[in-house]
């Protein structure tokens, strides 16, 4: 994976389908497979190209998929599973297929920052230029605008989903949209309905064996359950669990499919109220639960229900239980009651047991990581849940349980955050922080779109607001500013929604990030107003040299270097850095950020020997805290190369760019735009060495990736070219 779609928990790799057979989908999935490898001697019609599975959440579209990229896969097809269940999925998750088509990292950087090329014309041009077969699958698609243009549909095929334009590619979407103007002519689309009583008595089987009872009464409890999967799975699990472990007399259990059955019918008109069709086709999954929830009551876990419950208000997304689930926060809630840890391991167990949830290790952590271990609850397990009416009348103390359990994540000596265990800042925490991100980030946009400010427990507020800021900066930190911009903008239109006054320091904390995200997309005039208008919020709650008033006018101090006014940002750095010294100190990270700030502000002025000065001493310090070949590291000593170079030292400049250039670090971000710029001031080195042939090579190399990241009008692309041409004596 590229770093920021793994960063951010949007992994691409088809979900591994269990070893139980697929039940009743054989024609559908040979259809599928006959479109992306025609029989010899046809062809595929166009809108072939393009499949659309639609249907009720849980009758197994997704499953269906799987099948499809398992087989694919074995043929040798390049598969990619992309979540189309939020835009920040989708971006993220064909940024990295952009990657794994070989896309220069710095060019994915531009497109997704805004600076080049629109990102989605740049993937679709990788997959129909691909050599090798591809299968590009969008999973749960249920808000279809996702996968469509800016200001268009979907079905105007200009969007993330269109028609691919090479013979041996395939896009298939699963989706509970089957409206065929929603998707267009040009795709092919097949409704996956609920299972046969026939297919669903093999499922209930699959699940339970033959102690429950014959193949026909089997399919007298499919046709009860509708034959929907998510059901069937739930009632042979249920039957396998009752037969395995006997608990109560004869008359009272419920352990044949009879049995259930029977259970069912006794159990008609509970669970959802409604009369829609929705509602009367869930129904049985609602009870087919409920009944294990009861089951598992009977066997002394009653905060089985609870638990599932409270799992369903996170984010939908894989939940570290390790770290979320805390049994002490747990006990501390009337909603669950006293937990300890064998208590909560038997009630997860046992929910899995049930196939209520599914737990799970991430294989790319190591098993001691604290996030390692997720559960996990099948999406429309998760959407029922929550609308059951005793979860919608105790929402508030489930949400206020969420937030206590996630407020284990809140950093808690502000004067020291890299002490804490999640910082994220560090690179060596990002991996938690791909984990936790997704079902915080939903959580807290749950809080958010409430509707009212919670009046019994207001430090919630506060709470919500600075998870939604460490959500940020790891987004930030990550390399997705356009995915910051998007989160930033829900939570700050959720603040509006209840009334949050956002000139308050738990707001300004959000509007500052969501200013460096616009300083990072190269929105500069934006980015400008804005952190006006924040600093002097913050310099009266604060005061000017608080730590977070020193962040935003960096980022202020930033914005106008960008903007070409070195001198007045030179002003500022300085001011900002003597206070750094005071309130961080001389060698904290941030105070070496800012001195790095202020020698570029220097340079850019052309007074080369006061910046070599400045570099020289923040390397020393770099090189007593940090590794020789940290990227930070690598780029403090370009700048004091090029100092070098100016002052005349043009050996030590060359044998240094050598070295920077030959690094591993370096060698990894080949393509990132301070690398360009070291071979830039290489090539400068060995004109003035006499090494010209040398310098040509590099400079035309410089030239060619200038201009396809940065495009041709981009000032270091003309200034690389000048060279270029001069060096040449055109």
């Amino acid at each position: 994976m590229t770093a920021p779609a793994q960063a951010t928990g949007f992994s691409i790799i088809p979900p591994r389908r269990n070893r139980l057979p697929l039940r009743g989908r054989d024609e559908l999935v040979e259809t599928i497979l006959r479109a992306a490898e025609p029989p010899g001697g046809t062809s595929r019609a166009p809108e072939e190209a393009t499949q659309i599975l639609w249907g009720l959440g849980g009758c197994g579209k997704s499953l269906a998929a799987q099948e499809v990229a398992r087989q694919l896969e074995e043929r040798g097809w390049l598969v990619w599973w992309i979540s189309a269940k939020d835009s920040a999925r989708v971006s993220a998750g064909m940024r990295e297929v952009a990657g794994q088509l070989q896309a220069p990292e710095n060019q994915l950087d531009l497109a997704w920052a805004g600076k080049a090329r629109s990102p989605v014309e740049l993937v679709w041009d990788l997959l129909n230029n691909s050599d090798r077969p591809w299968l590009l699958i969008f999973d749960n698609a249920d808000e279809p605008t996702l996968l469509a243009p800016v200001d268009g549909q979907v079905a105007d095929g200009t969007g993330w989903l269109r028609q691919p334009r090479t013979p041996h590619g395939l896009v298939l979407v699963t989706t509970r949209d089957g409206r065929r103007d929603t998707w267009g002519e040009w795709s092919t689309m097949y409704l996956v309905d609920e299972l046969s009583p026939k297919d669903g008595a093999q499922v209930l089987v699959d699940l339970a064996g033959t102690a429950p009872g014959t193949l026909a009464q089997a399919t007298g409890l499919a046709a009860r359950l509708k034959g929907h999967p998510l059901a069937l799975r739930g009632a042979g699990t249920y039957l396998a669990q009752a037969n395995r472990i006997p608990v109560g007399t004869t008359r009272s259990s419920i352990r044949t499919y009879d049995d259930y059955r029977e259970a069912l019918d006794r159990r008609t008109g509970t669970g959802r109220k409604g009369s829609s069709g929705f509602d009367m086709a869930v129904r049985p999954v609602v009870q087919s639960w409920e009944m294990s929830l009861d089951l598992l009551a009977g066997r002394g876990l009653d905060q089985a229900r609870p638990v599932l419950r409270l799992l369903a208000c996170l984010g939908d997304a894989p939940i570290p239980y390790t770290v979320l689930l805390d049994p002490v926060r747990l006990s501390a809630s009337p909603l669950i009651g006293e937990i300890g840890e064998d208590r909560l391991r038997d009630v997860l167990r046992s929910l899995a047991d049930f196939a209520l949830v599914d737990l799970g290790v991430i294989e790319s952590l190591p098993p001691q990581s604290p996030v390692a271990h997720v559960v996990t609850l099948h999406p429309l397990v998760r959407e029922l849940i929550r609308d059951l009416p005793d979860v919608v009348t105790a929402r508030a103390a489930y949400h206020e349980l969420v937030l206590d359990l996630l407020d284990a994540l809140r950093l808690r000596d502000p004067d020291r955050p890299r002490e804490e265990e999640f910082d994220p800042d560090e690179p060596d925490k990002w991996s938690s922080w791909h984990v936790l991100a997704p079902p915080t980030m939903g959580a807290v946009l749950d809080f958010l779109d409430s509707g009212d400010l919670p009046r019994a427990r207001p430090d919630l507020l506060d709470v919500a607001l600075d998870l939604a800021r460490l959500i940020a900066r790891y987004i930030l930190a990550v390399g997705l500013p356009g995915q910051a911009e998007i989160f930033l903008d829900l939570c700050l239109a959720g603040c509006r929604r209840i009334g949050v006054d956002l000139n308050g320091r738990p707001a300004l904390s959000l509007r500052h990030e969501r200013s460096r995200a616009a300083l990072e997309q190269g929105h500069l005039s934006w980015a400008e107003d804005e952190l006006r208008a924040i600093i002097p919020a913050r310099e009266a709650l604060l005061g000017r040299e608080h730590r977070n008033t020193l962040a935003s006018r960096h980022k202020l101090a930033r914005t106008i270097l960008e903007r070409g006014r070195w001198s007045d940002a030179e002003d500022e750095l300085r001011d900002i850095v003597r206070a750094e010294y005071r309130v961080r100190g001389p060698e904290d990270r941030d105070t070496m950020t800012a001195r790095h700030s202020l020698a570029r502000a220097i340079v850019y002025q052309g007074r080369y020997a006061d910046a070599h000065a400045e570099l020289a001493e923040i390397l020393e310090i770099r090189l007593r805290h940090w590794a020789p070949d940290h990227f930070e590291t690598l780029t403090v000593r370009h700048t004091l190369d090029l100092c070098r170079l100016r002052e005349g030292e043009v050996e030590e400049a060359l044998a240094d760019l050598r070295e920077i250039l030959s690094t591993d670090s370096a060698k990894r971000q080949v393509q990132h735009v301070a690398m360009i710029a070291a071979r830039h001031t290489l090539a400068e080195c060995l004109i003035a060495t006499g090494a010209t042939e040398e310098a040509a090579k590099v400079l035309d190399g410089v030239v060619k990736d200038r201009r396809r990241i940065l495009g041709d009008d981009h000032a270091d692309t003309v200034r690389a070219e000048t060279d270029l041409r001069k060096l040449r004596g055109e």
